[in-house]
């Protein structure tokens, strides 16, 4: 069974993690095919509009630790999110998240740059970056502060503290909140709507919509330098093998 499940039907394109044993944590083939779904429905003009969601449960873990460990340990730059984060800024469709559970690390700062959220009550959000011994990634140093406030962005990068589903949708992450069991339902209704527009106006809409994201781009290129810089230190490296090893 692949780690991803890429469904188009009719006008709408819809990439569902698909490790739910390892709580859809992102390993490198994972970003891989996510970031190859991403860019064919972006190119395919019958495509007006993409959906990511996760499993029942579950959005995701964010980055798969031990996948992200041996890629450090083979002397690597775990430079796979990053592709997935052009993806997400060139892509020229709709992107609509579909988030049922816990979306923790790049599954909170990738809705950031998807164009509607939906949630059910049992999602959560959390950016535990600094309890790790890195820092903020995918702009989220300046999408987050923009769209939650300083303050509780602040609460979130620096205290790595989680958001609640309800105050997700009180300040503005999320759009609309459904029971898990209607989830797919509301997103379904949203895809509909979208495949009633004109693709020429929707495009050219979006476009507008999304004027940031060369800055968005040159944001992310500063927040990598750093966490690389922070990826190379023993503490990183020791937070890191805690981790891994439970203590």
């Amino acid at each position: 069974m692949s780690v991803l499940l890429s469904t188009t039907d009719g006008t709408n394109c819809t990439l569902q993690l698909n490790r739910p044993d390892k709580l859809n944590a992102l390993n490198r083939e994972m970003y891989a095919l996510l970031t190859d779904g991403l860019t064919d429905a972006s190119s395919n003009p019958d495509v007006m509009s993409i959906v990511i969601k996760g499993t029942p449960d579950i959005f995701t873990a964010g980055n798969d630790l031990g996948d992200f460990a041996a890629s450090v340990r083979e002397g690597g730059k775990f430079d796979a999110p990053f592709s997935l984060m052009s993806a997400m800024l060139q892509c020229e469709k709709p992107i609509i998240a579909s988030v049922d559970g816990p979306a923790i690390g790049i599954g909170t700062t990738m809705l950031f740059h998807c164009d509607l959220v939906y949630a059910s009550h049992k999602a959560r959000f959390q950016t535990p970056f600094t309890d790790l011994g890195v820092c903020p990634e995918f702009a989220s140093s300046e999408t987050m502060p923009a769209v939650l406030g300083s303050h509780k962005a602040a609460q979130m990068l620096l205290l790595g503290d989680p958001l609640s589903a309800e105050d997700a949708e009180r300040h503005g992450l999320v759009n609309q909140l459904a029971e898990s069991e209607a989830l797919d339902e509301t997103v379904s209704k949203v895809v509909a709507r979208f495949a009633a527009k004109s693709p020429d106006s929707l495009k050219t809409s979006r476009s507008l919509l999304r004027a940031r994201n060369n800055r968005y781009q040159e944001i992310i290129d500063r927040e990598a330098v750093e966490f690389g810089r922070l990826m190379g230190t023993e503490e990183f490296m020791q937070k890191l093998e805690n981790f891994l090893n439970k203590k």
